[in-house]
């Protein structure tokens, strides 16, 4: 780069770390310091802990999604996906919606492609599992939980009717347990509308490995919670892993077997499997070697110039932690916040300055089950049912990016206090075509 160029800054997606990084950097930098480009697929960025309202039908699904091209004006949007990267020679191969391919130098980068759904190759889970990951799966499953009622309440068949009704969630951390209980609450609700069936027909299975469900929270809140699902009615089955779901069939390691026709796949996430087509240095589990200023390093713990990384694709140390080595989790929380430590260092390095580390001290952990029940930990102090539900709207309502936005999830709280929650499924909008090709079959 000659003194005369403006720098290139590639950021690649628009997540928490890709949006509160663009953000920072328009903030920090004067107009004309450098060219910033966010390489992003979707047209929105999702707020992700409220999907569990989304699937439960308290919040819309454009309440949580944040358009880019608005958020990110000023700043270069590039709609497409990353196919390589090369950081040794600084270019990306990139391929837009149209299937254009193009490579985009670069002279920093942001690796911020977050993480999929982490699976297993369970005989059947590919063909009739389901992630709780995007705002499409979260739509889909409200759509199959209120589908599955219907065809219940229409079956004359005692086995079809008890397939209907089984809901099985496997992977029992807080977010499965989160839209766990949203979903019980609309099964519950719904069935209600339906006078040949009843409460005691919904039969709820959450499968989780471990001894305990949400251990986010901690042992305390961990057992509250376990009792919480119980006393709901929940089967929730301890230590406990599916071996197979062939033709919604499920097989659980504990010798039971039952049919069910929704089964949602909650058993934790993985760094984007991109990273495989690129030389950036990973750890053991495939995330992204990052030092605690957010730059890629080697596996020696040398940085790499111009490469920076953060969120759920990175591996950060976290130097707070008692046992060592310790990485900062996966969560909303910790992406933002890196986020704006990482671009504070991408324009001190632009500038000649030294660079902070990221230390973040947790504020806490919240969890919602449900309208006035939850767990939470804030700043130490624990918190059960109502305190913990309204401690979490809160604080997500506060924390989810634009004005516009917090708007919008306000209001639909507030409005769902006075107004019965929302029981309409919408299945034909995942195949919107279908009526249309009905009016060409012979009669």
């Amino acid at each position: 780069m000659t003194p005369t160029q403006v720098p290139h800054i590639l950021i690649l997606g628009g997540g928490y770390v890709g949006l509160y990084t663009a953000w920072g950097l328009r903030r920090a930098l004067p107009r004309g310091r450098a060219h910033i480009t966010v390489v992003e697929p979707n047209p929105y960025m999702t707020y992700q802990p409220l999907l569990p309202e989304v699937a439960g039908g308290e919040l819309d699904a454009r309440s949580v999604a944040v358009d880019l091209s608005r958020a990110l004006k000023g700043l270069d949007l590039f709609r497409g996906r990353l196919l390589s990267l090369d950081l040794a020679g600084r270019t990306a191969a990139l391929e837009s919606l149209t299937g254009t391919p193009s490579t985009m130098s670069f002279d920093h980068v942001v690796l911020a492609m977050g993480a999929v759904s982490r699976t297993f190759p369970t005989p059947g889970l590919a063909e009739h599992g389901i992630g709780f990951k995007t705002l499409a799966e979260a739509v889909h499953v409200r759509n199959q939980v209120l589908g599955n009622i219907a065809i219940a309440a229409a079956a004359t068949d005692p086995q079809e009717r008890a397939k209907a009704l089984t809901f099985v969630f496997v992977g029992g951390g807080y977010t499965g347990v989160e839209a766990l209980c949203e979903l019980s609450d609309l099964s519950r609700l719904a069935v209600d509308e339906y006078p040949s069936l009843s409460r005691s027909d919904l039969r709820w299975v959450l499968v989780e490995a471990l001894d305990r469900v949400a251990p986010e929270v901690g042992p305390k809140l961990s057992k509250f919670t376990l009792m919480q699902l119980r006393e709901r009615g929940i089967d929730a089955r301890l230590e406990t892993t599916m071996t197979s779901c062939v033709d919604s069939q499920v097989v659980l390691s504990d010798g039971s077997t039952f049919a069910a026709n929704t089964l949602v796949w909650t058993a934790g996430v993985k760094p984007n499997p991109v990273l495989d087509d690129t030389d950036v240095p990973r750890g053991p589990k495939g995330h992204v070697n990052a030092n605690a200023k957010l730059q890629v390093i080697t596996d020696d713990g040398v940085p790499v110039p111009g490469a920076w990384a953060a969120g759920d694709n990175a591996q950060v140390p976290d130097a707070n932690a008692e046992k060592q080595p310790a990485f900062y989790a996966p969560n909303a929380q910790n992406a933002m916040r890196q986020a704006k430590v990482l671009a504070r260092n991408i324009a001190a390095d632009l500038d000649g300055k030294p660079l902070v580390e990221f230390r973040h001290k947790s504020l806490g952990t919240l969890a919602s089950y449900g309208v006035g029940r939850g767990a939470a930990v804030v700043l130490g102090i624990e918190l059960k049912n109502r305190p913990a539900w309204f401690a979490d709207r809160l604080y997500h309502g506060l924390a989810v990016p634009t004005f516009n936005r917090k708007w919008h999830v306000f209001t639909a709280w507030t409005a769902g206090s006075f107004a019965k929650r929302d029981l309409t499924a919408l299945p034909g909008i995942e195949h919107p075509r279908q009526a249309f090709l009905e009016t060409f079959k012979k009669k």
